[in-house]
């Protein structure tokens, strides 16, 4: 069986739930999750997540050996957009999985109002670390996601 890092950051579990969703799909893989996730009450979110923003990972070292990205077939990272860049989380992730020359990459990311161009900046900072970017998709929605699309996207991601 072929393996799969699917890595994402998420404040609020947006990008997680669509993470999950895209990884329920992925039968032909044994998929290992690192998730940049922040959990507890909105002040300690928000004070993570400035810890975050300002390269701050401590909280998070002692997990990042599983983000060496030699063992993985396919490496799948979904990021909420800020604006139109990713969050600060995605190059300390990039940063963090060394060599991507030739892995196979998909993108995802999540956003409420935006078209996703947070996802070609994603693009362009893969394929400059080696990665080739196979696939990418945006999840756009105000108040919630829907699950159908995820799930179509899981299983295309699959059969690649």
């Amino acid at each position: 069986m072929m393996k799969a890092l699917m890595t994402f950051f998420t404040m609020g579990g947006r990008t997680k739930k669509m993470a999950e969703v895209i990884a329920s799909k992925l039968s032909n893989y044994e998929v290992t999750f690192f998730p940049f996730e922040l959990k507890g009450s909105f002040i300690g979110k928000i004070k993570l997540l400035d810890k975050f923003e300002n390269g701050d990972y401590s909280s998070l070292e002692s997990d990042f050996s599983i983000l060496d990205a030699e063992p993985y077939d396919l490496i799948l990272i979904g990021m909420p957009t800020y604006g139109s860049e990713p969050p600060k989380t995605f190059y300390e992730l990039t940063k963090r999985l060394n060599d991507l020359s030739g892995k196979r990459v998909v993108l995802f990311g999540t956003s409420r109002f935006r078209r996703g161009s947070h996802i070609q900046v994603m693009k362009e900072d893969i394929e400059v670390k080696g990665g080739v970017v196979i696939e990418q998709r945006n999840f756009r929605g105000l108040l919630i996601l829907g699950s159908k699309k995820a799930l179509e996207f899981g299983a295309m991601i699959n059969a690649l």
